[in-house]
């Protein structure tokens, strides 16, 4: 688009923000990383964590204007796991799983609070993480209606395959409130299991990033 004003007889740029673009970066699949059984305690190096280094450009800009995340991933006992999203701005983590059907008093991973919710999750039916999701990740294995033992969410009852963060006792934060961020640097999903016996593995993860380009835009006076 150009803008043109006659007057002075000069040509200026002018820089306004373009459409969004929306870029995928993928780790695995076959990362085959296990999941460390009943070690979570709510910090970072509780948890199995794994790592995407976003480079700069890539066919949009390096401005984050929106935020999903798919995972793969098997456990046998969804209401063990809690899920984070480090950003390379560093600050507080987006908590995109809190122990769905767990009334947690502190984000510490203490298996006091509950057991939470006994559906599973296998590496088919992988879920997305992303704001606009209709039902929040507490309620997975729960809705439409709630899962038996060893029903797999996302394949069992119709269960969705998409939600929306649920942060628990963490601190509260959306994927959206990372728009304005860089997002060149290392990104981070981890994943942290808080009860025994049952486990998990994470085989891989995709970030969708929608960035938003600055094109110039000329106009001129003469």
């Amino acid at each position: 688009m150009s803008i043109t004003v006659r007057g002075f007889g000069c040509l200026f740029l002018l820089a306004m923000p373009a459409a969004v673009s929306a870029q995928t970066y993928t780790a695995g699949p076959g990362l085959a990383l296990a999941i460390p059984d009943n070690g979570y305690n709510g910090s970072q190096g509780s948890m199995l964590c794994n790592a995407i280094a976003v480079p700069s450009g890539g066919g949009g800009g390096d401005t984050v204007s929106t935020v999903s995340v798919d995972i793969a991933m098997s456990h046998t006992f969804v209401g063990d796991l809690t899920i984070k999203l480090f950003s390379p701005a560093g600050g507080s983590p987006i908590t995109l799983v809190s122990r769905p059907g767990v009334v947690e008093t502190a984000d510490d991973g203490n298996d006091t609070a509950g057991f939470g919710e006994n559906s599973n999750l296998a590496i088919a039916n992988p879920l997305t993480y992303v704001d606009s999701a209709t039902d929040p990740s507490e309620q997975m294995g729960k809705v439409p209606s709630d899962l038996a033992t060893g029903d797999v969410i996302c394949a069992f009852a119709g269960s969705p395959c998409s939600y929306s963060p649920s942060p628990g006792a963490a601190v509260p934060g959306t994927l959206n409130s990372l728009a304005g961020q860089s997002k060149v640097g290392t990104w981070q999903v981890c994943i942290g299991d808080s009860a025994a016996a049952d486990t998990g593995t994470l085989d891989g993860w995709t970030l969708t990033l929608g960035t938003t380009p600055v094109s110039l835009q000329h106009f001129s006076v003469d």
